[in-house]
Parts: structure tokens; sequence; C-alpha cells
């Protein structure tokens, strides 16, 4: 018999392919589409800025800062809004044993990590044939907090994919709250621009705290000192630990109310 993890390993590759085929198998240019809404958000605001304070973030790229930020934002709100759908988009397959809930969410979140991966890679090709300065501070660290929030946005995911299919109301509800993310997570400023009483606001924000630890490692310029890395553990563990232990006690009811 094949072990647990062999299976939970074939699963998943099954489903991711399965995730690529559909997702991007029958649309042109699907790939395109896949980073459009970042880089249509980018090329808005980096003109914005551009023709209101052009100078605003000394020692800075805009560009690339907004190009870091947004990036960042999409991947963990698609991860978010990917996993809260895999259950439903998926129930067909849960008639086989060997498929989990879980799996769907495992596999969503992989591809959303590849896409983002990609778009990165486009975005720095971009950067670098324009002339703007992609050069990176820290990369490690900038990777140990693209990862990070990968972990966050699972946990988060995992936790509102059980709990919207529970609760359909929670599902139109964050749905909803995702929307006004963009303009609180520090994605077009940086939190030390801000004044003291709106920064103190924003940090609450747990996505702002990722964006500043991500853009504060990326740049030289900037740093991370407004960053609270044990506020930005809380809600990575806390959900994570919520979802694992709603889904695990609540599996069977789960599958038969997707029938």
């Amino acid at each position: 018999m094949r072990s647990v993890l062999s299976i939970f390993f074939n699963v998943v590759t099954a489903l991711f392919l399965r995730e690529v085929q559909t997702r991007f198998g029958t649309k042109k240019l699907g790939y395109f589409w896949a980073i459009f809404d970042a880089m249509l958000m980018i090329f808005i605001f980096a003109g914005l800025k551009m023709a209101i304070a052009p100078k605003s973030l000394p020692g800075v790229d805009f560009a690339v800062f907004l190009s870091s930020g947004f990036l960042a934002f999409y991947l963990w709100k698609n991860i978010v809004i990917r996993s809260m759908n895999a259950f439903s988009s998926n129930k067909a397959l849960f008639v086989y044993k060997q498929v989990t809930p879980f799996d769907t969410i495992v596999a969503r979140v992989l591809l959303e990590v590849l896409v983002s991966s990609l778009a990165t890679m486009v975005f720095l090709f971009i950067g670098w044939y324009f002339g703007f300065d992609i050069s990176v501070d820290n990369f490690l660290m900038v990777i140990v907090s693209v990862i990070w929030l990968v972990v966050f946005g699972f946990g988060f995911g995992l936790l509102s994919a059980v709990l919207s299919t529970f609760y359909e109301t929670y599902y139109k509800i964050l749905n909803v709250a995702l929307s006004p993310l963009l303009f609180v997570s520090a994605l077009m400023y940086t939190v030390e621009s801000l004044p003291v009483a709106l920064r103190e606001i924003v940090l609450y924000n747990p996505l702002a705290n990722f964006i500043e630890m991500i853009h504060g490692y990326y740049f030289k310029a900037l740093d991370t000192r407004y960053v609270d890395y044990s506020y930005m553990l809380y809600w990575t563990i806390i959900p994570l630990f919520l979802g694992l232990f709603l889904y695990q006690n609540g599996k069977r009811k789960l599958i038969m109310s997707l029938k």
C-alpha cells in the first residue's frame, strides 16, 4: 500500500494540473490575464504618483515599490479567494476517498504561488528592460517575507473556506471587505509617511505589516522599524490553527454539505 504522503503528493499534483488546465488551458492569453489586475493597478497609480509627487520617496524607484507591494497583495488576496471557492468547485471529486477538501486548497495555493512567481519574473524583466532600479537589498529576507505571507494566506484561506461553506454570509462579507484593503495595506505609501494617528490605525491591518516588511528588506532606503513581528505571528498561527481545527472536526459534515 502507498504511504499517506505518497497519496497526498499524487492527489495534489493531479489537482494542480487540473487547476492549470481549468484556468488557463481553454482561454486565450490566460496567463496574461492572471497578472493583468496587478499590472493595470501599478500603471494607474504609478502614473498618478509621477504626475502629482514624483520625488516623495527619495532613494526608491516608485514603480518598483508599487510592483512589489501589489504583487504581494494580489498573491495573498488570490490565495484567500481561491481557497474559499476550492471546496465547491471540486465537490464532484470528493466521491473518491483519496481526494479531500484540504488537498484542493493546497493545490490552489501552489498554483497561486506559481502564477505570482511568473508575474514577478515578468515585472522584473520589464523593469530591467526599461532601466528601473530593481536591485534587492536583502534577497533572503524578501523571500522569507513572501513565504510567511503565503503561510498567512493559506491559514486565513483555509479558515475562510470552512466558514464560508457553512455560513454563506461570511463569504459575502469577506468579498466586500477585501476591496478596501487595497488602500490600507501600505501599497502606495510607506507607514512612516503617514501621520501618527493614521499610522497606528493602518498597522492594525496585518497585511500592512507584511507589505512594510517586504518593502523594508527590498529597498536599502527603507527599513522595518514599524513592523510588528509578534502581531504578524499571531495572525499567522491563530487562523491556521482554527482552520485546521474546524476542518478536522467538521470534515464529514463539510463534505456532506457540498453534495
